[in-house]
């Protein structure tokens, strides 16, 4: 009877050493990126610390659901398991299943209520379900836990500048840089916070520092113009601008802002093919903008004709009664027969919607000054 308990023994001390071994080499193979060759030597291990491995490796060669169901396995036989939860949740955000992500960094939460990567998970899946004040809550949290997390940190900051806690925010900032002057993303976030307070200045020097560091982004490429822009540094402006048009060569924002740059030099002809250009390229709500300004070049040089052709686009594409006033007002200086002037301006006085209070004055005082002309003749 002895002998056959040690022999017992001996068979479950093998069986032990092989399932270790066996783990052993999966942990090799996974090192080395051999994930499909993990996956054979696991899928026989039966242990937990076997299946999260094997959960792993299914996910990373694109098998998702197996993953999925490896660690829900895991989770059954072991409710307590940080990393099978942590691993389900980031599965179901990446797979768009947002809500049951949230049930699981509840559960995690409830586990453990002092985990800082928990919370800043959760406060990035807050983001994704657009629930600002959830995720700001989160990443304080996740702060507080961990104060030198940079990576929350910069994701409160923007919720911060987002909703124009710019005192708060900037103070947050300061700390992040203190910690790590080198993280791009702060001197980003520095440059947007003191856009927002039109602190042009600090703008530019925060660009600079981020592209001193390496950043090569085209939005703060285009950030740094409008800076240099409303700083009258018009010739960096310029060269910010085309350098944006270097990298993306159907700029809208970039054509306008050449355009408008180029009237500050007075240089119309150049500007005028800018805001061409801005209209050519553009898809977005600031066609009518674009025409305006080119209305606003030919209007001051008399070319009246190309003006109220080019007002009345802008009026077509918005809808904005202003642009009603303009057509009227260059009908105005364009003939003497001011009839037709005098029904525009009419037509934007009674107009519903909403106007600019010096336009309506305007309109009311020149149609006063037209009758009059009118009674004396």
């Amino acid at each position: 009877m002895a002998r056959f308990y040690y022999s017992l023994l001996l068979t479950l001390l093998f069986v032990n050493l092989g399932k270790a071994q066996a783990e052993l080499d999966a942990q090799k193979l996974i090192q080395q990126y051999q994930y499909e060759k993990a996956i054979v030597i696991l899928k026989d291990c039966p242990t937990n610390a076997c299946r999260l491995d094997l959960a792993f490796c299914l996910v990373k060669v694109g098998r998702i659901k197996e993953g999925i169901e490896n660690y829900q396995f895991v989770f059954e036989k072991e409710p307590s398991n940080s990393l099978a939860l942590m691993s389900l949740a980031s599965l179901y955000e990446k797979s768009n299943k947002l809500t049951l992500a949230k049930h699981i960094y509840q559960t995690l939460l409830k586990i453990d209520s002092t985990n800082a990567f928990v919370y800043k998970n959760f406060g990035t899946l807050c983001l994704k379900l657009s629930d600002d004040s959830l995720a700001k809550k989160y990443f304080k949290k996740a702060i507080d836990l961990s104060p030198t997390d940079i990576e929350s940190t910069v994701e409160l900051g923007r919720l911060l500048v987002k909703s124009d806690s710019l005192l708060e925010a900037n103070k947050l900032i300061n700390k992040g840089i203190l910690l790590d002057s080198t993280y791009i993303a702060l001197w980003h976030l520095r440059a947007r916070a003191n856009y927002r307070e039109s602190n042009f200045k600090p703008v530019v020097a925060s660009i600079q520092k981020a592209m001193a560091l390496g950043d090569t982004t085209i939005s703060y490429q285009q950030l740094l113009g409008y800076s240099y822009f409303y700083l009258d540094s018009i010739p960096q402006a310029i060269a910010c601008f085309e350098k944006v048009l270097s990298i993306e060569i159907e700029s809208e924002p970039a054509f306008f802002h050449l355009g408008l740059c180029y009237t500050k030099l007075n240089k119309e002809d150049v500007a005028l093919q800018y805001f061409q250009q801005a209209i050519n390229a553009g898809l977005s709500d600031d066609l009518p903008k674009y025409f305006e300004r080119i209305g606003f070049i030919d209007e001051k040089n008399n070319r009246y004709d190309t003006a109220i052709n080019a007002y009345q686009k802008a009026w077509e594409y918005s809808a904005k009664d202003d642009y009603l006033f303009l057509i009227a007002r260059v009908n105005d200086w364009k003939s003497t027969n001011k009839s037709k002037a005098i029904k525009l301006y009419k037509q934007y006085l009674s107009s519903k919607s909403k106007k600019n209070t010096e336009y309506i004055t305007l309109a009311m005082e020149r149609i006063k000054e037209l009758d009059a002309i009118k009674k004396k003749k």
